[in-house]
């Protein structure tokens, strides 16, 4: 990347004078007054002044100068070396089109979560005003080039103590790209086009963009008290706040208004939309818009680094608690999960979908069977039993109702399938270190829940078997359908089905997304791993 390192000594710049254009009109006005019949009279037309003023030579060649005597970046060099006429400015030496769409572009730069003064704005500002057209077409290059590797790659260059992912990289030749969109006349076009293609990155570009239209970022608060202590001045407070937030434009609003103001918060915030103001709502309503967009900033960074999924795959947000299908990369199904705690986190991870089990076991992990299994056990003797358990020592099954815990539980759990199996009627296998995976659960009633951190780290799926119905017929050859699965489960049968298309697996921790509306969402960092990111300066 080209470093800015100092405009250096200021040149004074050859520019065409008045008396060039003087005399040039004063000849043509001349010329024109001859005799009409003579040929050469009739092509000459007043636009021609326009197509007679030629990029000055001296111009260019001072330019170079210029950037030889700060710059030791020969690609830039020998760009502008092959190049007749400066890339920001048109043969009248007037900025074109393209270089005020990208002044635009970097003083609006917080739309896609970068700091405009990486672009040292106010000095592009003086330099345009001094009319300094040599160190304006440097810098306004080098900002170029720099929001472009921002916005393909990332602002941060060491990213392994925040990602454990391979990183996308983007090998481009900036002076190719800026080539080409001279050639095509599309310079920005190019510019924008280097930032990832994926759908989530691209909704939450726009989405911000949108957010940063009807908000104003400052780190002001107003806190909400929780309705129970003064509903009174909560409901005052929140007014305020709505307002602050965006989402109402003044606070002189009916109460039914307020309550529909609420409910739009709470859709954007992850919450449970119920109107209601309580202690979840106050908490996100008290926070700064800033907060918000650094958490934005955040999100969008790191899917800069992350590279393209496969055109088909599995995303699930754990932040979000989403799981989304996508097929040749448009959105099939979306679907609420419940994932782990932060004590008993969901991983991150890539993998491939292996196979299903219809009407399941489930093999209770020793944490469990230690933290939570034998207590239960110990203070009821009918406890495992009464819920499906079986209880093997070694290879045989013994009564749970005759063991002395005392002597240690050196013993496997195993809960039988059926309706109050933990892993609900069918579970879904994809390889991985830490034996996660997906399965349905009998525990409904938390998928109705905003936030939803309740399992032990595997995912939970509403809806699990248009799921496996969505696997069997993406899955042209397999013998079963949704129909012989449900046999399988009305009958009691486990059944292992094996997949043979191995969609791809992609789990990620994302706080901020934006719906197919692109109406961005903001998401507690759960699992507390985002803090240092967001007080990261860049």
């Amino acid at each position: 990347m080209l470093q800015l390192l100092g405009l250096g000594a200021q040149f004074l710049e050859l520019e065409l004078s008045m008396k060039y254009y003087t005399l040039l009109l004063l000849g043509l006005i001349l010329f024109g007054c001859k005799d009409k019949t003579s040929e050469n009279s009739k092509s000459i037309v007043i636009s021609s002044i326009e197509q007679e003023v030629i990029f000055p030579k001296e111009l260019m060649s001072q330019f170079h100068l210029f950037i030889d005597s700060i710059s030791q970046d020969s690609l830039l060099n020998n760009f502008y070396k092959s190049q007749e006429e400066f890339v920001w400015f048109n043969s009248k030496l007037e900025l074109t089109k393209e270089a005020n769409e990208l002044i635009t572009l970097l003083k609006n730069s917080k739309a896609y979560g970068i700091d405009s003064a990486h672009y040292n704005i106010s000095k592009l500002n003086d330099l345009i005003a001094i009319k300094n057209k040599v160190e304006t077409e440097f810098l306004l290059t080098n900002n170029y080039i720099k929001f472009g590797e921002q916005i393909s790659h990332g602002q941060i260059e060491a990213v392994s103590d925040y990602y454990k992912f391979e990183r996308r990289r983007v090998d481009t030749n900036w002076f190719s790209v800026l080539e080409k969109g001279i050639h095509d006349n599309t310079i920005i076009k190019e510019l924008l086009s280097l930032q990832p293609n994926n759908k989530e990155y691209v909704r939450l570009q726009k989405g911000l963009e949108s957010y940063l239209k009807r908000v104003r970022l400052s780190d002001s608060t107003i806190t909400v008290q929780n309705k129970t202590k003064d509903s009174l001045e909560t409901y005052k407070t929140a007014r305020k706040a709505l307002v602050l937030h965006g989402v109402i434009k003044n606070d002189s609003i009916s109460d039914s208004i307020l309550v529909e103001g609420v409910k739009k918060f709470q859709y954007e915030h992850g919450l449970t939309i119920d109107g209601l103001i309580g202690r979840e709502t106050t908490s996100e309503l008290s926070r700064s818009t800033n907060d918000y967009y650094k958490q934005a900033k955040v999100a969008l960074e790191k899917w800069r680094w992350t590279k393209d999924f496969e055109p088909e795959h599995i995303f699930v947000n754990i932040a979000t608690y989403k799981m989304k299908c996508y097929n040749n990369n448009k959105l099939a199904q979306e679907k609420k999960v419940v994932v782990g705690t932060n004590l008993t986190r969901t991983p991150e991870l890539d993998s491939k979908l292996n196979y299903m089990i219809a009407y399941p076991y489930w093999h209770v992990p020793r944490s469990i069977v230690e933290g939570e299994l034998v207590a239960k056990a110990i203070k009821d003797s009918t406890y495992l039993s009464r819920n499906g358990y079986e209880v093997f020592k070694g290879a045989d099954l013994v009564n749970s109702e005759n063991i002395d815990w005392s002597s240690g539980s050196n013993f496997k759990f195993r809960q039988k399938g059926g309706e109050g199996n933990a892993l609900g009627l069918i579970k879904f296998i994809f390889s991985n270190r830490y034996s996660v995976y997906f399965h349905d659960t009998p525990s409904k009633r938390f998928f109705e829940k905003g936030r939803r951190s309740f399992s032990h780290g595997c995912i939970r799926v509403s809806e699990p078997m248009e799921l496996a119905k969505y696997f069997l017929e993406n899955d042209s050859l397999n013998i079963y359908t949704i129909d012989t699965v449900r046999s399988f489960i009305e009958n009691k049968t486990r059944k292992v089905i094996t997949l043979n298309k191995k969609t791809t697996i992609y789990i990620r921790y994302y706080t901020v997304e934006a719906d197919t509306n692109n109406n961005i969402r903001f998401y507690p960092d759960v699992y507390f791993i985002e803090k240092e990111l967001e007080e990261y300066p860049f």
